[in-house]
């Protein structure tokens, strides 16, 4: 076990819902979203289990990581791994945006997961945000970390569901 510490920023369940029915959960909470966030809806990884699973996830920044805005993602995932942190399946950004309704304005929480898509254009997952007392649920499209505010934080599923 590393000396690092995340704590557990929520426990939310996943699953449970059919893809139109958490579309339209999300819709009726007044949640935006922009064109990527629909490509995202469309791919085949978007598809939540009927089995509802409770999960535990931590928000961690790159530098939390031991990691800075010029990493790859592979490294991004590995060291994430390496601490303790699962990548998330696609379709838990919509849970999140559901549970977390009373986000604050400001900073990006992005949902690390895996490309869904080996196509450069396609995006590469979803990311929450308060902006202007809107609350959104965005994909987004990334060649990697140099973009990447400072301030970003991400959110990942402690793996064994406890503080790691």
């Amino acid at each position: 076990m590393s000396e690092n510490k995340f704590e557990i920023f929520k426990e939310i369940n996943i699953g449970g819902l059919e893809k139109e029915q958490l579309i339209r959960r999300l819709s009726e909470a007044g949640i935006q979203f922009n064109k990527y966030a629909h490509a995202l809806f469309e791919h085949p990884q978007f598809s939540p289990p009927s089995e509802v699973e409770k999960v535990s996830l931590v928000k961690v920044t790159l530098s939390d990581l031991g990691l800075n805005d010029t990493c790859s993602a592979e490294k991004f995932s590995n060291r994430a791994a390496v601490l303790g942190l699962k990548l998330c399946p696609l379709y838990l950004a919509a849970f999140l945006r559901l549970e977390y309704l009373n986000q604050p304005d400001g900073p990006y929480l992005t949902v690390a997961s895996n490309k869904p898509n080996e196509d450069e254009n396609f995006p590469n997952g979803f990311y929450l945000r308060n902006s202007e007392n809107t609350l959104w649920l965005r994909g987004y499209r990334a060649d990697g970390f140099s973009d990447w505010p400072g301030t970003n934080e991400f959110i990942f599923i402690a793996m064994d569901g406890k503080n790691v």
